[in-house]
């Protein structure tokens, strides 16, 4: 005779098995959940997926992060592929319950030659794909670099080109720049007649942070101004006067010159080329007063006896004058 219940249990035995798969699967998934919560999609896996953009120097990816959030009121200028820049390696080192569902995550990272440590701070955020931990900054991790470009307008920040709005009335000029956080930003002034030392911040926190530029002439500033005065006192001593016209030098003879005079630069003055004035128009350069020799020949006849002789002197002068660059780079020199 059929076994009825025999049937039945044969009948059932894929519908179990079809369970207990469901269930191992179920149980498998709710694992991978727990683990990518406790890893990926932690507070840590968050901050490290945003250390991991900067690394990359992925603006885009950066800036997208949530509560990345950049400040009113500041240039994004710096916030550009080529003026990030990169960190090292990183590691998430430790993280602390802040209270009020705020989370400290702590990284170390490389950063200028050196190991640096930031605390970001994060909170919850709506999850993932309904499964997955949702994070975003509490405090956003952008800092604000307050950069006085001191005698220019013109600057670099991780040699990139930047400028500020016109000098004030001290002649520096300033710019509030948005840094992402961490960054090592080198800040510094390159162009063809001026000069600065590079300044080198590490932004380790967001926080605002003082940079100061100080620009200064550069050699071949020096050395074409230098030309122009020399060219300049060789046209004046190619007048055949004893009072060039417009020039440094000149000589009051009590006798009567008998032929045209001439003049050489015997020593030309050595100028410096310093900070001036403050203006708004933009940067004025000094050159403090510098001496030089001009030798004056002359064939003299004495108005006292009549006799004939040459007259070979040196006549010392100073030259002191402003210099200011123009647009469209050429110089304009204005004596004083």
């Amino acid at each position: 005779m059929a076994d009825p219940e025999g049937a039945v249990a044969r009948a059932s035995e894929p519908v179990r098995r079809w369970i207990a798969m469901l269930g191992a699967t179920a149980l498998a998934f709710g694992v991978v959940v727990v683990a990518l919560n406790a890893g990926v999609y932690s507070a840590g896996g968050f901050v490290d997926r945003y250390l991991d953009a900067l690394q990359r120097r992925d603006l885009a990816v950066a800036l997208e992060t949530p509560g990345v959030e950049i400040p009113r009121g500041v240039s994004h200028a710096a916030l550009s592929r080529s003026a990030l820049g990169p960190i090292g390696t990183h590691t998430i080192v430790g993280q602390r319950d802040l209270g009020q569902g705020r989370t400290g995550v702590t990284a170390e990272y490389a950063l200028g030659g050196s190991r640096e440590r930031t605390e970001f701070v994060v909170e919850s955020a709506p999850p993932t794909f309904l499964l997955f931990a949702g994070w975003r900054f509490a405090v956003s991790p952008v800092a604000v670099a307050d950069v006085t470009v001191r005698n220019a307008a013109d600057f670099r920040i991780n040699g990139v080109a930047l400028q500020t709005a016109k000098p004030d009335e001290t002649g520096d000029g300033a710019l509030a720049v948005a840094v992402l956080v961490p960054a090592l930003l080198v800040a510094d002034s390159r162009s063809t007649y001026l000069t600065a030392d590079p300044v080198r911040v590490s932004l380790t926190s967001p926080a605002e942070a003082a940079v100061t530029v100080k620009v200064r002439a550069n050699d071949r500033f020096q050395a074409d101004v230098q030309a122009e005065v020399d060219d300049f006192l060789d046209t004046c001593a190619g007048q055949q006067v004893l009072q060039p016209a417009g020039c440094p030098f000149g000589k009051v003879l009590q006798d009567r010159v008998l032929a045209p005079p001439t003049w050489k630069i015997a020593s030309y003055p050595q100028v410096t080329i310093q900070p001036g004035r403050p203006s708004r128009e933009g940067p004025v350069w000094s050159v403090p007063s510098a001496s030089g020799v001009a030798r004056l020949s002359a064939d003299v006849v004495s108005l006292f006896d009549g006799t004939v002789s040459s007259a070979d002197q040196d006549v010392r002068f100073a030259v002191s004058f402003e210099v200011t660059i123009r647009p469209d780079g050429g110089l304009d020199i204005l004596w004083v």
